[in-house]
């Protein structure tokens, strides 16, 4: 069996429909995680303060940041009015 990188396995995985669709939907998650965890940090909260001021568990919190469930939009805009900003989403 031939060896290849990583680059080419995942290019490979995008050749497939459904392996493409769980791709990007696993790219989406990990958007909102990175994006989530900035916003806080950049915010001075902890997972905890901000789980008090949103009213939304520091568990879900966690999870969101960890990338192990995806929010909704509605989680996503009560997250950011509690630290002060505003939920902008992008199509590109």
């Amino acid at each position: 069996m031939p060896t290849i990188n990583f680059d080419q396995f995942v290019e490979s995985k995008y050749r497939n429909p459904e392996d493409k669709r769980l791709l990007e939907e696993e790219e989406r998650r990990l958007d909102a995680a990175v994006a989530l965890m900035q916003a806080r940090e950049n915010a001075g909260l902890t997972q905890e303060q901000l789980a008090e001021k949103s009213k939304i568990s520091r568990v879900t919190i966690s999870r969101i940041e960890k990338g192990r469930i995806s929010p909704s939009f509605r989680t996503l805009g009560i997250l950011a009015d509690a630290m002060g900003k505003k939920l902008s989403i992008s199509f590109s």
